[in-house]
């Protein structure tokens, strides 16, 4: 027991002198051989073995440096394919729910909203990509909650920023959204990095209620100050009983991204349905764009930073007397 305790000392010691990149990688494999030869009672083999690691200089060869390139080359095409595979969740989300709608028509309600058809396209495929996604992340060549999140949001954020820039030609239509947009993207960073750090230390379940009811309040607030910018909250002017322009009362303010989703005020009086137009002719389809990236990006980090599986330690076999 001393002995072994001895071994992890130094490995820890060796484990530390290497460049910070490579500590979980070199410390599993380690800590693998020196189980190994603790079970098999090889225990100067194993001090040897802990000792020539601590005393050795940084930068031999230890690891496999061929396996390592290609675990970065992984990570970098994730990270830079997943964004534009979330536009393409929203662009067969369109395409489909209104094929679907289409061919319902007649048979269904003639008031059938497209809206929530979309919306559930769209999380659907979201979350499809967010199983696979997440399944690889924790071969991720990215340590540390902050790297992950920073690796996750740049590509996430490029993408998105272009997408909007090309589909707002004007100054005044990027001047709309890009408040929102800002908020959208520099809060869900910071629920990615707290998420990643409970998932961390292995609380992965608490990782995922913070990650989806914080992207939750960001993707809401994005909304909320969309409309803020440039919907009225009062009618203003009144003449002969008529508002002489469009208003949302800021009451509903919480509900609006749920009401993007699903063309519904839940039954209560607000939203009214000519303030749900208005709240969705205003933003477009930013609240389906979080709805489709979001599940990808809180999925990899939450699946990079969960500690690996323990290994499982055979019962010693006793010998016969």
């Amino acid at each position: 027991m001393v002995s072994r305790r001895l071994a992890e000392f130094l490995l820890r010691s060796a484990v530390r002198r290497w460049p910070a990149e490579l500590h979980d990688e070199l410390s599993r494999e380690w800590q693998a051989e020196l189980h190994v030869l603790a079970e098999r009672g090889q225990r100067w083999r194993m001090l040897r073995f802990a000792a020539s690691l601590a005393a050795s200089r940084a930068g031999t060869p230890v690891v496999d440096r061929t396996r390592f390139d290609s675990q970065a080359r992984r990570t970098a095409a994730t990270l830079l394919l997943a964004p534009p595979a979330c536009l393409a969740i929203l662009m067969i989300a369109v395409v489909g729910s209104g094929a679907l709608v289409g061919s319902l028509f007649g048979v269904v309600d003639a008031n059938l909203s497209q809206v929530p058809v979309l919306s559930a396209l769209t999380a659907g495929l979201a979350v499809l990509l967010a199983r696979r996604v997440g399944r690889g992340a924790a071969r991720t060549a990215l340590r540390g909650p902050l790297r992950r999140a920073l690796g996750v949001m740049l590509p996430l954020g490029l993408t998105v920023v272009a997408v909007e820039y090309a589909l707002n030609t004007t100054t005044d239509d990027l001047i709309r959204t890009a408040p929102g947009l800002v908020v959208w993207l520099a809060g869900l960073a910071l629920v990615l990095w707290g998420a990643g750090t409970l998932a961390g230390r292995g609380r992965v379940r608490a990782a995922w209620w913070l990650g989806v009811l914080a992207a939750l309040a960001v993707a809401d607030a994005a909304v909320v100050l969309t409309v803020v910018n440039h919907i009225p909250g009062g009618p203003g002017t009144v003449v002969d009983g008529v508002a002489q322009y469009d208003s949302v009362n800021r009451v509903s303010a919480p509900l609006w991204l749920f009401t993007c989703w699903t063309d519904w005020s839940f039954g209560l009086p607000r939203p009214t349905q000519w303030e749900i137009f208005l709240i969705g002719d205003l933003v477009e389809l930013q609240p389906f764009l979080y709805l489709a990236c979001t599940p990808y990006a809180l999925a990899y980090v939450i699946g990079a930073a969960r500690p690996a599986d323990p290994v499982a330690v055979p019962a010693p076999v006793s010998s016969p007397a």
